[in-house]
């Protein structure tokens, strides 16, 4: 079943209450939006680490429930092998809104990929006991690589509100898009920077196949690189990981090239 919402971590609400989910497996290297989604549900919150091949590096029991991430919108692979051996998988799709549906429920987020102010798309197998009230929120749309800066002004707004159907305004920009072209657009960029970088990432990036990425996910500690880039816009993902973990090797300091 899919429902169109206004907010990827509504989404998450809604999956926490469907399934009645006490606790729940993330990654440390995630985004706090989604630990205080999870929290404002009063579900308890266990962190695991990644591996360099960004899967979970420990093992969970049958009925735990675990939430991956599909980063960079590079790692359909993973979320394959992960649903084949637990039950209980949700996916977070933020950064890969072409990809399938795996586990008992995937979200995306509309804004982290096109001009719009909010939604995001929710998958879920069982269905949700919940009425939704239709999104009347006006803001200026900003695509997070178009303009960073609105982009994050907006998020402090978005931050309060509550679990709402998408508004009629941006459901109709969504038919105005040419996903094809997108699509296209995306991987020809992406293969650019990485015939350009990959030999100096430290991070062990997956052939495309049938993922089509979000950004081009940037760590390296050249610095004829990072000047060379240094007028380019490059977003900041997530917090720096913690120099203790063992992320970090390959995490630290990462910036997201834009696709477009």
């Amino acid at each position: 079943m899919q429902y169109k919402l206004n907010l990827g971590r509504n989404c998450l609400k809604v999956i926490i209450r469907t399934y009645g989910i006490k606790e729940i497996f993330i990654p440390y290297y995630s985004c706090k939006t989604i630990w205080r989604a999870i929290r404002e549900e009063n579900c308890k919150i266990k962190f695991y680490h990644i591996d360099k091949n960004f899967m979970p590096a420990c093992e969970f029991r049958p009925d735990d429930f675990i939430l991956y991430i599909n980063y960079f919108g590079l790692f359909n692979d993973n979320c394959e092998i992960l649903e084949k051996k637990y039950k209980n998988l949700i996916t977070d799709n933020t950064h890969a809104f072409y990809s399938p549906h795996f586990g008992i429920a995937s979200f995306n987020s509309l804004r982290k990929f096109f001009p719009v102010q909010n939604g995001a798309y929710l998958y879920i197998k069982q269905e949700p006991q919940m009425d939704f009230g239709k999104d009347d929120l006006k803001l200026n749309n900003a695509n997070i690589q178009d303009n960073y800066e609105l982009f994050k002004s907006n998020e402090l707004t978005l931050n309060t509100e509550p679990i709402k159907l998408i508004s009629t305004e941006v459901e109709n920009q969504m038919k105005t898009i040419d996903f094809e072209q997108d699509k296209e657009q995306r991987i020809e960029i992406y293969n650019k920077y990485a015939k350009e970088f990959n030999q100096y990432n430290l991070i062990k990036l997956p052939q495309l196949n049938n993922n089509i990425p979000y950004c081009y996910p940037l760590c390296t500690n050249k610095k004829d690189i990072l000047q060379k880039l240094s007028t380019q816009t490059i977003l900041r993902l997530w917090d720096d990981i913690s120099e203790s973990y063992p992320e970090s090797e390959f995490l630290y300091n990462v910036g997201a090239l834009p696709l477009r």
